[in-house]
């Protein structure tokens, strides 16, 4: 009897399918990726010769992201994904109109309107792990748990789950940690992963889900992630809506693969070795280059007036004071925000009391960073500004005509001016990829230390590097892992890590704006030289200078700013000790303006309008604390609209 096979090489499992020529399903077998893709394709077939007689199955059909393995003369047909989903689907289901698709590294939405007769629609996950088997599988090894009971754990939440942005693994990390320094229970942050992954996979489509909705790929197994699904989906559509998970969930891609190739003659479905060692090519080796070391010892003996500067940061926060003239440091100090600003800005100002800031006359304070709305409150600010603004003024007392590149643990900026002007700037989207955090997550998995200058001595031992990539953190994971496996040296790891953030910030931030030939690196990603010389290596010919104090460059221009701004009026900070003695109500909830469902903190302070943080971008913040002023654009409109009479046509 002739047989056809099918397939499915995902990036966690290699899936096999056997039908008749009748179209009937006779086969399943799955072999998780462990040693290499071919080798699963190897242990599947084996197991499947001890089952069948071979030289039955005459045709092969291969689809998955690692359908390129398989050598060309063996004439297996390959498939997209999306077609091998959607036959498969629609064979054992001809009623679909939407097939949603979650496997380790993607995520499709797929729409039919007349099975396969009409052009249908497809929708995929971008090059990130947010809304990927992937996502599930790191968030939850972070907090302790098996993939095995991660469903049951999570299916027990049964209060309002805590809100995890549906963005970039890394970042979700930060999110997971405060949530369980507030005390949040494993069951809530598992069962908000699902709901995150949910409303990510939702976002790949516009508008209503038509029904029946089919769920498949290895993330259908968890029956938590198809509770949030159905919520998810439910609310979208405004009824009920129960997505359908098929018994054959896991090998739909293979049985579609199987069933476009069947009539097809295929070589024998026997596999060589197809797993070849990944040849990398040699690039050149990291070179150090002299970094100015910053004084971290800074401590104020005599009494003085200054002006302070606090930049409070998604993942740290700093503190300046600088001299009445603006242009000495008189002491600093940077510590992590660990998602608790408030703490963070009293600790940090513990600190600049230990190093004498109760001798210094605060003539000005200027507060930046994404928390400078809720803190500008809390200790007075006289001066509110953006990172942009305040990181731009901080370079022009170094280079006024240089071009920024600012890199800091979860964002990363670029501003590009020409003759002292800003003409253009960029911030990083949603992405770990060419921020402090890519260096972090991929040195904790290699269990080194960025902090101690580890790692950095390392790159520089190494005799040359290779091309990791520029892909999503999570993803950029597997390649070090690829090539761990293969025996490339931890040095040359190291080394190629510091040009994947260089490359990976040039194309996401840079991307095709030109940079000019004077660049000033800063923020504290650059205290690690292993960085700083690979943006030289990237940057060949062009002059890079890296200020002194790197780390709190956004905090020294938020005080220059505030300095210019305040002039002879008095200052409102409320002092050192008052803020760190201040009292405040803290109370949350979620903005629902869009899908990102950030988890907005209120605070409220005796006798002030109430302050806000946590969003990602100023919905709530600026329009509370700032009152409308009128522009040259109000004018303009009034003197169009002056004649006009409602009604007169």
């Amino acid at each position: 009897m002739a047989y056809s096979s099918g397939i499915d090489i995902g990036s966690v499992n290699v899936k096999l399918s056997v039908i008749d020529q009748n179209g009937k399903t006779v086969y399943f077998d799955s072999e998780k990726i462990t040693t290499g893709p071919g080798a699963a394709v190897k242990s599947l077939v084996d197991r499947l010769s001890e089952r069948f007689n071979i030289d039955e199955i005459q045709g092969v059909g291969v689809s998955g992201t690692g359908k390129s393995i398989i050598p060309e003369y063996l004439n297996w047909a390959e498939y997209s994904s999306s077609l091998a989903i959607a036959t498969g689907t629609l064979h054992l289901y001809p009623d679909a109109k939407t097939i949603l698709q979650i496997g380790g590294q993607s995520s499709l939405v797929i729409v039919l309107e007349d099975g396969l007769k009409k052009p249908w629609k497809v929708n995929s996950n971008p090059l990130c792990a947010a809304g990927t088997g992937r996502f599930m599988e790191q968030q939850a090894y972070r907090l302790g748990i098996s993939m095995s009971d991660f469903a049951d754990l999570a299916l027990k939440c049964t209060d309002s789950p805590p809100r995890i942005a549906a963005r970039c693994s890394v970042f979700a990390k930060t999110d997971l940690i405060h949530l369980q320094q507030k005390g949040v229970t494993a069951d809530a942050m598992l069962y908000a992963l699902c709901e995150s992954v949910a409303r990510m996979v939702a976002s790949l489509k516009k508008g209503e889900f038509e029904e029946p909705v089919y769920f498949v790929g290895g993330v259908a197994a968890n029956a938590a992630m198809v509770k949030a699904l159905n919520e998810v989906i439910s609310a979208l559509n405004g009824h009920q809506v129960q997505v359908i998970v098929p018994e054959e969930h896991l090998y739909i891609e293979s049985l579609g693969s199987a069933l476009l190739a069947n009539g097809k003659n295929s070589s024998p479905l026997v596999v060589p070795d197809i797993d070849r060692q990944q040849s990398y090519f040699q690039m050149p080796k990291l070179s150090r280059v002299p970094v100015t070391e910053s004084n971290g010892s800074l401590k104020i003996e005599h009494e003085c007036t200054g002006h302070l500067g606090v930049d409070v940061g998604s993942t740290s926060t700093k503190a300046v004071i600088l001299d009445e003239s603006g242009k000495k440091v008189l002491a600093k100090h940077y510590l992590m925000t660990a998602g608790r600003p408030i703490d963070a800005v009293k600790e940090v100002f513990k600190n600049l009391l230990v190093y004498g800031a109760g001798k210094v006359n605060i003539a000005s304070v200027g507060v930046t960073g994404s928390g400078r709305y809720l803190i500008g409150s809390l200790i007075g600010a006289d001066l509110i500004k953006n990172e942009i603004t305040a990181q731009t003024k901080a370079a022009a007392e170094i280079d006024a005509d240089a071009d920024i590149i600012e890199i800091g643990g979860q964002d990363s900026k670029l501003v590009i001016k020409r003759n002292g002007i800003v003409i253009d700037y960029q911030m990083n989207k949603a992405c770990a990829a060419g921020t402090g955090s890519f260096i972090d997550e991929l040195a904790e998995m290699l269990d080194i230390s960025v902090k101690n200058g580890e790692f950095a001595r390392l790159a520089f031992q190494a005799p040359y590097t290779i091309d990791l990539g520029t892909r999503c953190a999570s993803f950029m994971a597997q390649s070090v892992a690829t090539a761990q496996q293969e025996g490339i040296p931890l040095e040359v790891i190291t080394a190629s890590l510091s040009n994947s953030i260089a490359k990976n910030y040039l194309s996401k931030v840079v991307a095709n704006r030109r940079l000019s030939n004077k660049v000033i690196l800063t923020g504290a990603v650059f205290y690690n030289e292993a960085v700083v010389a690979a943006f030289h290596q990237n940057l060949e010919g062009k002059e890079l200078t890296v200020p002194e104090h790197k780390e709190i460059s956004g905090a020294i221009g938020a005080a220059l700013l505030a300095r210019e701004e305040q002039k002879k009026q008095p200052s409102k900070f409320k002092g050192f000790q008052n803020v760190i003695d201040s009292t405040y109500t803290l109370s949350t909830f979620t903005c629902k303006g869009c899908d990102n469902n950030c988890a907005i903190t209120r605070m409220e302070m005796p006798g002030e309008k109430p302050t806000f943080y946590g969003s990602r971008c100023d919905r709530y913040d600026s329009t509370l604390t700032q009152e409308k002023k009128e522009t040259a654009l109000d004018e303009r409109e009034k003197l169009l609209l002056r004649d006009y009479r409602e009604g007169s046509g």
